[in-house]
């Protein structure tokens, strides 16, 4: 609620935004840059959802002179396209090298352009020497596959949408795929674009997230005004 000057509300930093005018500062669209750029996710306008371009991250920060931040948000953009390659693979030895086994010449084997080291483009692990990938399969299936399986349907929710495992970790319960970018409850796997548009009681009944029925009281009366 602080006094701001029409100044803070001047720049129009994403050129796909639907509402008019601008009601958060520059200084608020700063600090929401700096604190999700990494998330994994798209950046939404927190005024209209639209998603924001590079180009308005680069402006947001631009502006607010982090130079430092925009340099490191580039290379992990930059990373996030290279993971959605199917022929990308980072180097199982942590040295922060990447690249592609492309195309008719696709190896299991794959050696490290930075360290030279060998990475199993199966497995995405260091190269099992002495075993075939069905050998250190079967191996790895022998108890350990399982174990996996257990920690995942003790810890893990499906999306709603695609289907694909998550994990919740930390923050509230609005989930955002990383996969598919469906929005959902992690509670109650309601939908968040349903409940953006129409409220909180498209949330399911058994859902902690669901009005109590002193709040869904008020909002009938209020809908019965109208």
């Amino acid at each position: 609620m602080e006094l701001k000057p029409i100044t803070d509300f001047k720049i129009h930093f994403n050129d796909d935004c639907t509402h008019p005018n601008r009601k958060i500062c520059d200084s608020c669209m700063y600090e929401y840059v700096r604190n999700t750029w990494n998330i994994g996710t798209d950046i939404c306008c927190l005024e209209c959802s639209t998603v924001l371009s590079h180009d308005a991250i680069k402006r947001i920060l631009f502006n607010s002179g982090d130079i430092a931040l925009y340099e490191r948000y580039t290379q992990f953009d930059l990373d996030r396209a290279l993971e959605e390659n199917p022929e990308f693979i980072w180097c199982a030895h942590g040295c922060g090298s990447g690249q592609l086994n492309e195309g008719a010449t696709m190896n299991n084997t794959v050696r490290c352009v930075n360290c030279h080291r060998l990475t199993c483009f199966i497995h995405k692990c260091p190269w099992h020497d002495g075993m075939t990938c069905e050998e250190y399969g079967m191996t790895r299936n022998n108890g350990q596959v399982h174990a996996s399986e257990r920690w995942i349907d003790g810890h893990t929710k499906e999306c709603p949408h695609c289907h694909s495992h998550i994990e919740k970790n930390d923050g509230c319960d609005h989930m955002t795929c990383l996969k598919c970018k469906h929005e959902f409850c992690w509670e109650c796997l309601a939908a968040y674009s349903n409940i953006k548009r129409h409220g909180a009681y498209l949330h399911k009944r058994t859902c902690k997230h669901y009005p109590a029925k002193e709040t869904r009281n008020c909002f009938k009366r209020f809908i019965d005004l109208f």
